[in-house]
Parts: structure tokens; sequence; C-alpha cells
């Protein structure tokens, strides 16, 4: 029986030399769900025109004539590679010798998307294993787009750390059903749980992590601050920060594109930055501490 999933996290895995595409996502029971597909192999374009030179310059590589045109109105040839880590220095090698490439810079899990119209939501046809942390798995079955908003598990993160930033003192951790501080303390408080050592301050927010099981993971510069720290510090202590719904460790990437932003790679999950989101939206604020943005949007302190 078919059924709505949402996309949280597109991207890919090399599996025995062949790139799969890992579609993680939410369904509408509001589990988890992974969708696997290996039917696939990226590509991009070039003129027609220029099929000998891409011949000459790449031999081997496989064409198709597609329906495409170029803005100026010139047919265009598909060029497939074997995996999508080919394609930049092919693009490298082809405009160098004069060839232009189009859609090359396209990465190869939302050109899967895009070949199926699915913007977010999606429905899924197909078998499915089940997986304790992935949810249920799917391979290779059928796609369609759909229309449908997930209601999603949202969880809100903070930090305070020592002034050297090389200590992580407390955690805040807070859901619309459930709120907790961890704190690097010996005395119990109210309104605290206390953790004795650094080490063991990781962990615990790990596991309330997976505990928790959020579709979405955000706070304030949460991916330069709040998630770079807590993988440095646990790295330093030999603890590994997978915050995901897989055993990858947390990582931070920062995007090619003119905005250089840090990207959080957490697979399973969708981080958000609040501060990011901010800037992109092209909101003016005096600073972008998080109390100025608490008094501009809520008219109060942070």
């Amino acid at each position: 029986m078919p059924v709505r999933a949402f996309i949280l996290t597109p991207t890919y895995r090399l599996v025995n030399g062949v790139p799969e595409v890992h579609l993680h996502g939410v369904l509408e029971s509001g589990d988890p769900c992974l969708v696997i597909d290996d039917r696939t192999r990226p590509y991009f374009f070039v003129r027609a025109g220029d099929r000998d030179i891409v011949e000459r310059v790449n031999p081997g590589l496989e064409f198709k004539l597609d329906d495409l045109r170029t803005f100026a109105g010139e047919p265009v040839v598909r060029v497939t590679a074997a995996l999508p880590g080919d394609v930049p220095p092919l693009r490298k090698r082809l405009e160098a010798a004069g060839v232009r490439c189009f859609e090359a810079d396209v990465r190869f899990a939302y050109r899967y998307l895009i070949d199926r119209g699915i913007r977010g939501a999606m429905t899924i046809e197909g078998k499915a294993e089940h997986h304790a942390r992935l949810g249920r798995v799917y391979r290779n079955p059928v796609l369609t787009p759909c229309h449908w908003v997930p209601h999603l598990k949202v969880l809100s993160i903070d930090i305070e750390t020592s002034l050297d930033g090389e200590q992580v003192l407390s955690i805040a951790l807070h859901t619309p059903k459930f709120a907790r501080v961890l704190l690097l303390h010996h005395q119990v408080f109210d309104h605290a749980e206390p953790v004795h050592s650094q080490r063991g301050l990781i962990h615990r927010f790990v596991e309330y992590v997976q505990e928790l099981d959020p579709d979405v993971i955000t706070g304030w510069n949460v991916v330069d601050f709040d998630l770079a720290v807590l993988a440095r510090v646990a790295h330093s202590h030999g603890v590994r920060l997978t915050v995901g719904r897989t055993d990858d460790e947390f990582a931070r990437r920062q995007d090619s594109s003119f905005t250089r932003e840090s990207r959080a790679i957490v697979y399973g999950r969708l981080v958000l930055d609040a501060l990011s989101l901010t800037r992109g939206a092209f909101i003016r604020l005096q600073d972008y501490k998080l109390e100025t943005a608490a008094q501009a949007f809520l008219g109060a302190a942070s």
C-alpha cells in the first residue's frame, strides 16, 4: 500500500563502487524512513556540437540525445558519468577544452529528485524492511510527488561554554513536551541534571537526542557554534557525536556557493540554523546576537 513521506536529508553513498541515492525522511505515522535507489547515475549536459571534443577529452563516456535545449536554442546531449565524484574534475577538463557544461553543479541526490518532480513530499510504493533507528527502509521503490505538510518533531538546543570555548558547561534541550538542562556540576539542582565530566556530558546529550528522536534540530548559530563545539569537545575526549539516525558522526561542510555558509551533515535529521535562516531571509538586525534577535522577534530577552 502506498504511503506518504517527507524528505529530510537527500544524500548518496557509494556501496561496492555503485552510487546509491539515500533519501532520509519521515512517514505519515511519524516514523522515520529511508529510501535507497541504486538505479541511477550522475549526468549533465553539453551542446550536441561539442560531443566530439568531449569524446576526445574523456573517451568512454555514455551519451544520450535529449529533447532539452540551451537558452540559445542549441540542442544538447546528456553525458553520464560512473560516479558523482567523477563529475567535478570532468567538468574542469571539458571547460578547459572550451566545452560549456550545463547543470554539472547539481548535486546527485537533488538531480534524482528533480527528475521525478519531487519537491519535499512523496508517495512511496514498495516493500520495506524495518531498522531500529532508520525506521522503514525501502529499496528501489516507485516514487511519485505529492502535496503533504508533515508534523515534524523539533528539538532546540543551546550550549554554554567557558570563555575560551574549550569546556562545555551546560547543554539545554527543548521540545514542546520536554525540557532539560545538562549541567557540568556535582550538586543536584531542581531544574537541571548534573553531569560530572565533559565526556559524560557529551554521552548524555547523545543519549537524549537518540531517545527524543527529532526530525529537526535547531538553535541560534547551531551549526558553527553549538554542534561544532560539541564535536570538538567530543573528539578531544574520544566520544563519537552521533546525533543523526545513522551511526555517522556529525560533520560540518562549507558550501562552495557565494554565501560560503556552513552546512551540518547529520543523516536522517534536518539541521536548521535560525541565524542562517534569518540572514537568508534578508532580515536586518543591529547585530546577529541571540539577545538582539530575541528582542526583535519576541520583544523579550533571550
